[in-house]
């Protein structure tokens, strides 16, 4: 910077520091935001708008450098142009300097200085840009044992921020107290102008009892203080407990005595005591909440032992102890449980009575030890050897099988024993004989369907003694029946089941008869069948296609009674069969469903009579249903023509609906035919849908007749026949007035001669095309090859015309081949061309009239000249006079004859007047 720029700048810095000091004289007129505060790494807007109304030349961000003299150019206008750099983007106008700007760094802090210029003043301001960085927030938990004891830390760190964070502690929602927390904070600062603050609070855990302390970060970047909570460590106090539990390992019985700790935190310090120098084994199992301390202790010999589980824990102001005495065993004794026992037992001996009655079943004799041990073995004898047929020993009890007989009776000895603990019982059992008095049975006849039979059961229950039963059928019929006996405390029951079908034609009685001695005569009870329901018979069929192959499904469904029908197949009259499929399901009501489906191709019994024939035992005949199998239905069929988009080609299409449509589809042609055949079909279900297009130009097969032929598979035949139109275009005729224009030659297209008038705007030729084309294309073109704007049907001029327009315009109308064309010459007018032409043939004619009145009056005078000498210098004079004009003969030699005839020639002469006009 120059002396006289440096002079400058210290009169603006005086000026501005004057202001500083006087205050605002009178309103700014430039708006602005003197203090901003951008965050780092994100875009601020520097805004500064001139509200005067001088005409701004220049205009310009300044910074203020390190040197508070020099300023550095950031973004302006310099000679109309925008201009910027450092990240900052162009202002929006020479009077709205307002700029953004990406903060990069903490560097872009300091004084921005924006300036208008104008010729008549100078005008600036300027804004203070404070730069903050948002930190970023770290929270950590980390553990340590300091003497023994296990101490906390957690440590919250906002790295990156300015200015420095601050960071405070919530525990509970409230700062934490001096003891037992302690907070250390650190501070350190980054070549950037950023800070990181590090705070840690550190408490030893079993003087903590809340899971969780908070991070409070607080920083102008945040719009509110942030809050991090964090899990901690805290100590609980476990539950402990001691317990025994006695397991089977390798026949022998141990004892576990389990040391428990639950829901404690930490983990509890677990010793299990115990008086013995035995290598014994222990075992360890830990999980999320539970810690268990094991020993496998021999039952038999830690009889009465004390167990210690030592617990320690950090809740724990002492070692807690929980002790437990394992159990001594004993065997005292074995007592009989009876009800009916009859104790004539000898105290001396220590042996019991028990009675029992002959024929009772059902008997068991309960044998209870009075004892603690876990278990024991048992034995029992009858008279020093084994026990008794029917008699066997269940757990603690012996149980008689069957009925209480005589040789039951007797001494029983059953010894229990533990390792070196045994208890012996002796009882002596008497049968006691039983007086039978006959005892009528109960009567009871029931009758269900169970299988596909007809159950008929008779029972004769609670007989003394056991009653005969047996059963009564009509001749002619058969049935599987059979017996079962039980008894009861010396009641007897007999029970006889009949299976008889579970349908029949006829009706039907059995009769089921009871003989016993407390009847005078046998009791008959007697049960009658009715008829069956008939059967419900139905038929149905369905077809399908495979493969273009035509399937008929025929079934045939019976619901009946059990058992199920039987279903058979015939064709026809004949005995002709056919392969069927067969199932039958049970209903909910008891009813059976048969159901037999014959598939087969259709055209193998097209037009015939399929029959279902049905056998049941509720059918005295078979019974038949039949279904007559359809032949092939004839295709829906169908032929159009379509043109194609921007293409000269046109398609042929043939639509073919119906079973069994394919390949069998095909096009007749002509000889000549060159197109393009393709055929697509799809299926809807059993219906099949075939499409058959052919693509030709429309040359080719013009007036013509195309036929579409499908053959059927079993060699029927339809046909389709698409006539093809036969168009023409005759000509283009122009709707304009037009006067018709030869060629010079003779033999050239005829021409059309069309005036239009000068300096008119949009100006149309209308064509029309004639012929029985549905639609065209109608192009227009000049000389030179140019193509003329088209509205529709008409050539339009948008624009004046001018002479450039004049000349030949060829328009040709097309529909695939066919073409006519049209020329038409276009000439341009004006109101001056047609006012000079009228001049020109008003004068032409008035001097051409002037000119025959002078001749006529010249001729009359000369007439009564008497000398020939006058008269030809007067004809002379005249014929000089007409220059050509005159027909051939006045060319020619004059002839000498009389005054008469040579009057007759000057009378015949004639005035031609050739005037040309383009019009």
């Amino acid at each position: 910077m120059g002396r006289s720029g440096l002079l400058f700048l210290g009169f603006v810095l005086n000026v501005a520091h004057c202001s500083d000091i006087l205050g605002p004289v009178e309103e700014s007129i430039i708006e602005i935001t003197h203090n901003i505060t951008a965050v780092l790494g994100e875009d601020v807007h520097l805004r500064c708008i001139y509200l005067g109304e001088s005409q701004i030349q220049s205009a310009e961000w300044k910074r203020r450098t390190i040197s508070k003299i020099k300023f550095k150019r950031l973004a302006g206008f310099f000679d109309g142009k925008p201009f910027s750099r450092d990240n900052v983007s162009n202002p929006v106008s020479l009077t709205n300097l307002t700029v953004h700007m990406q903060v990069s760094s903490v560097e872009v802090e300091g004084e921005y200085i924006c300036e208008f210029r104008s010729e008549e003043e100078y005008d600036f301001d300027s804004v203070f840009l404070t730069v903050v960085a948002r930190p970023d927030i770290q929270v950590e938990v980390n553990s340590e044992t300091i003497n023994g004891s296990h101490y906390q830390a957690v440590s919250c760190s906002a790295f990156g921020g300015r200015p420095v964070p601050q960071i405070s502690w919530l525990v509970d929602s409230r700062p934490p107290s001096d003891y037992p927390f302690t907070v250390d904070v650190s501070e350190t600062l980054h070549s950037n102008g950023t800070s990181t603050l590090s705070s840690i609070l550190r408490f030893p855990t079993h003087l903590q009892d809340e899971n969780s302390v908070t991070c409070v970060v607080q920083h102008p970047t945040l719009p509110k203080p942030t809050l991090t909570t964090v899990r901690v460590e805290t100590f609980t106090s476990p539950n402990v407990t001691i317990k025994a539990e006695m397991v089977q390992n390798g026949g022998s019985e141990f004892w576990v005595v389990s040391c428990i700790s639950s829901g404690g935190r930490p983990d509890t310090d677990i010793a299990l005591a115990l008086n013995t120098d035995e290598d014994l084994q222990r075992e360890e199992h830990s999980d999320s909440d539970t810690k268990t301390s094991s020993v496998l202790l021999p039952a038999a010999v830690y009889e009465g032992v004390n167990v210690t589980c030592v617990f320690d824990h950090p809740t724990f102001t002492d070692k807690v102890s929980r002790v437990l005495t394992l159990p001594s065993f004993y065997l005292s004794g074995v007592q009989l449980l009876f009800s009916e026992m009859r104790n004539n037992s000898d105290d001396s001996q220590g042996t019991a009575s028990l009675e029992l009655k002959d024929g009772q079943s059902d008997t068991v004799i309960r044998l209870q030890v009075t004892g603690n041990v876990p278990h024991y073995n048992v034995t029992c004898k009858k008279d020093d050897g084994p026990l008794p047929e029917g008699v066997e020993l269940v757990g603690s009890s012996l149980t008689v099988q069957g009925p209480v007989e005589h040789w039951h009776a007797g001494l029983y000895e059953c010894s229990f024993s533990y390792h070196h603990l045994k208890a012996t019982l002796k009882f002596n059992v008497t049968v006691k004989p039983q007086v039978i008095q006959p005892v009528p049975p109960t009567i009871q006849v029931d009758l269900r369907t169970e299988d596909g039979h007809r159950v008929i059961e008779c029972s004769a229950a609670d007989a003394v003694p056991v009653a005969n039963v047996s059963w009564l059928l009509p001749e002619g019929v058969s049935g599987v029946y059979w017996f079962n006996f039980t008894s009861h405390n010396g009641s007897h029951s007999v029970r006889g089941v009949l299976l008889l079908p579970a349908c029949s034609p006829w009706e039907l009685t059995a009769e089921c008869v009871i003989n016993h001695p407390a009847f005078e005569e046998p009791e008959n009870r007697s049960i009658t069948l009715p008829l069956c329901a008939r059967p419900n018979i139905t038929i149905n069929s369905s077809t399908e296609r495979r493969d273009g192959v035509e399937y008929t499904e025929v079934d045939c469904s019976v619901e009946s009674v059990a058992p199920a029908a039987t279903i058979t197949w015939q064709v026809g009259n004949s005995d002709n069969s056919i392969s069927y499929l067969s199932e039958t399901q049970v209903q909910a009501d008891g009813l059976v469903s048969a159901r037999s489906s014959a598939r087969f191709l259709s055209s193998l019994y097209s037009g015939q009579n399929l029959t279902c024939t049905v056998e049941h035992l509720s059918l005295e005949a078979p019974e038949t249903k039949t279904i007559h199998i359809l032949g092939p239905k004839a295709p829906l069929m169908s032929v159009s023509v379509v043109r194609q988009q921007d293409s000269p080609l046109w398609l042929a299409v043939c639509d073919c609906t119906g079973e069994g449509v394919g390949s069998n589809l095909e096009w007749v042609l002509p000889e000549n035919a060159k197109g393009l055949t393709s055929l697509h079909s799809e299926s809807e279900g059993c219906v099949r849908k075939a499409r058959l297009t052919y693509l030709f130009p429309l040359a080719l097969h013009e007036g013509q007749e195309l036929t579409c032929v499908y053959q059927s598979e079993h060699g029927a035949t339809e046909t389709k026949t698409l006539p093809i139109p036969r168009y023409y275009i005759s000509a283009v005729t122009v709707l304009n007035h037009t006067t018709p224009l030869q060629s010079r030659y003779g033999d050239g297209p005829f021409t059309h001669r069309l005036a239009l008038q000068e300096d008119h705007h949009n100006q149309r030729i209308l064509l029309r095309v004639e012929g029985n084309i549905p639609e065209y294309n109608l192009n227009c073109k000049r000389s030179d090859g140019s193509f003329v704007q088209m509205d529709g049907v008409a050539m339009v001029f948008p624009s004046e015309l001018t002479e450039q327009d004049e000349g030949l315009y060829s328009c040709q109308a097309s529909f695939y081949h066919h073409t006519a064309t049209v020329n038409i010459q276009v000439e341009v007018t004006s109101v001056e061309k047609h006012l000079a032409i009228a001049a020109i043939i008003c004068m032409s004619s008035a001097l051409a009239i002037l000119l025959i009145l002078a001749v006529t009056l010249w001729v009359c005078c000369k007439g009564y000249s008497k000398t020939q000498y006058k008269k030809k210098e007067s004809l002379s004079a005249l014929t000089s006079m007409m220059q050509e004009p005159g027909s051939p003969e006045v060319k020619k030699p004059a002839v000498t004859e009389n005054d008469s005839k040579e009057y007759d020639q000057l009378v015949n002469f004639s005035i031609v007047i050739d005037l040309k006009s383009t019009v």
